[in-house]
């Protein structure tokens, strides 16, 4: 609920239909997000039918691209002839949403999805090339793979950055191990070099993830100072700090491990682990100290923390835990019993 009262819930069929044709943008604009969420169980076709219409006709280029992004979310590749059309529209939102649903609808056999997902791999919009870059990687075309190499050169920084966290996804297995390819691997050292930390960070962390310390100094500039870089990959160079055992890093861990007069800062629960693993003595006094918390909850972060900070000092408060749901939750304390007993090995 927000500070102005519940939101509103979404429309009904009927009135989605109905008020896609409403007079008023908003009201077109809203309607048509709304259809999309009726498509999956709408056996009449309307929502589909109004959707269709809205990206071919509607006189705004907001809600012919809402429209677009809508049949994005559907799942119903149904829309993909729709959406070769709303390439082609006149308003660059329009075509770029396009070719975002195409991306996520389409496929490497359609006819025409492959030709315009090359054709916008060189278009001036670094938008379209964005998107370009995101459908070549779904689509898998065959030459995806030097799509994306290529990419990391483009005058966008947010596609540089965008090839690199591609890169590392196809070089992720199931069970989440990354092992690049020598091309790859050669790409993202050079990347270290990149005048956007945002892309630096990208490579050390696809880097660090496959186990190359290469970016090391990357990952500490970012734990530092990540007012430019995505939230996410912030994230990780906190928690990858830790791993690697990043000494560089724990000036801008210790900013964040421990609250401040503003309060605590992003990913602090994370630091806190890190500085743990770099073997800071009050990081690690606090993971302990949590593990006598009064709260199960506050108790079962403790044994997550010190089973990630790989505290083996910590074995017998956890091990006495074991067995006893409300002392914490099961899952946690076995798993970190687990990586406790592999470190004290």
């Amino acid at each position: 609920m927000s500070v102005f009262g519940p939101a509103p819930l979404p429309r009904s069929l009927e009135a989605s239909v109905r008020d896609a044709a409403h007079a008023r943008v908003d009201v077109r604009l809203s309607a048509v997000s709304d259809l999309g969420r009726h498509v999956a169980d709408d056996r009449s076709g309307r929502a589909s039918l109004a959707l269709r219409e809205a990206l071919a006709s509607d006189a705004s280029p907001a809600v012919r691209a809402a429209a677009a992004l809508a049949m994005a979310d559907t799942e119903q590749r149904s829309f993909v002839p729709a959406l070769l059309r709303g390439a082609e529209d006149p308003e660059r939102e329009v075509r770029e949403m396009s070719l975002l649903a195409l991306g996520e609808l389409g496929s490497a056999e359609h006819p025409g999805v492959t030709g315009l997902v090359r054709a916008a791999l060189a278009d001036d919009a670094a938008s379209h090339r964005f998107q370009a870059v995101i459908a070549a990687h779904r689509l898998n075309l065959p030459e995806v793979d030097s799509v994306l190499r290529r990419a990391t050169e483009d005058a966008d920084p947010k596609i540089r950055h965008i090839s690199v966290r591609l890169m590392e996804e196809r070089a992720t297995s199931e069970d989440g191990r990354v092992a690049p390819s020598s091309e790859v691997m050669a790409t993202a050292k050079a990347l270290l070099r990149d005048p956007a930390l945002a892309v630096r960070l990208a490579a050390a962390i696809l880097l660090a993830r496959s186990g190359d310390r290469a970016g090391e100094g990357t990952l500490a500039e970012a734990v530092e100072d990540p007012s430019t870089v995505d939230v996410e990959d912030e994230q990780a160079a906190v928690v990858l700090s830790g791993e690697l055992r990043v000494v560089a890093a724990r000036r801008g861990l210790e900013r964040r491990a421990f609250r401040g007069i503003l309060g605590r800062p992003r990913f602090s629960w994370e630091a806190r682990i890190a500085l743990a693993r770099l073997g800071d003595p009050r990081a690690r006094r606090a993971i302990t100290r949590g593990l006598r918390a009064w709260s199960r909850d506050a108790r079962t972060l403790a044994v997550v923390a010190a089973g990630e900070a790989l505290l083996t000092e910590s074995i017998p408060a956890i091990e006495a835990m074991a067995g006893d749901p409300s002392r914490a939750e099961p899952e946690a304390v076995e798993r970190s019993l687990r990586l406790l007993r592999a470190a004290g090995a």
